[in-house]
């Protein structure tokens, strides 16, 4: 069932495949956050939260969209996630310090401030996923 939930995804346009990989990467991200969240002693805690959490996402988030978003890829596995790895050092940095502007200048609560700042760094992560991480191949030419 799961193999026919990936070729489906497949015969999908790329933005629809990004898509279902964020929305399936951003439940697991949320779960993931929550319990970091719960056990998480350091303050602030949703700052040093967001940054746990969003660094054990990276390889999670990688394969999603390796498996998902970009199978035509022509970089190897390895190779993309040492690039998606780079990209996510660049992120998480704008994030972070995102979310401690959100939490601790604004005020928001902090369930508010992860979806703001998951928001905020989707575009760029995109961005980065297609033109930096995952080499694909150039579309078919139309004649």
């Amino acid at each position: 069932m799961l193999n026919r939930f990936v070729i489906w995804v497949h015969a999908q346009r790329e933005i629809v495949r990004v898509a279902i990989a964020a929305a399936i990467g951003t439940f697991l991200a949320w779960v993931t956050y929550e319990l970091v969240h719960y056990l998480n002693p350091i303050e602030p805690r949703a700052t040093t939260s967001w940054a746990f959490a969003f660094s054990i996402g990276v390889f999670r988030q990688h394969h999603l969209h390796r498996r998902l978003s970009f199978p035509a890829s022509l970089r190897s596995y390895s190779g993309s996630l040492s690039r998606e790895a780079a990209a996510s050092v660049f992120i998480l940095i704008i994030g972070t310090a995102l979310n401690y502007w959100l939490t601790e200048s604004v005020g928001l609560h902090h369930r508010i401030a992860w979806l703001g700042c998951l928001i905020s760094v989707a575009v760029l992560e995109y961005g980065l996923m297609k033109f930096f991480v995952f080499l694909n191949p150039p579309p078919e030419r139309i004649r």
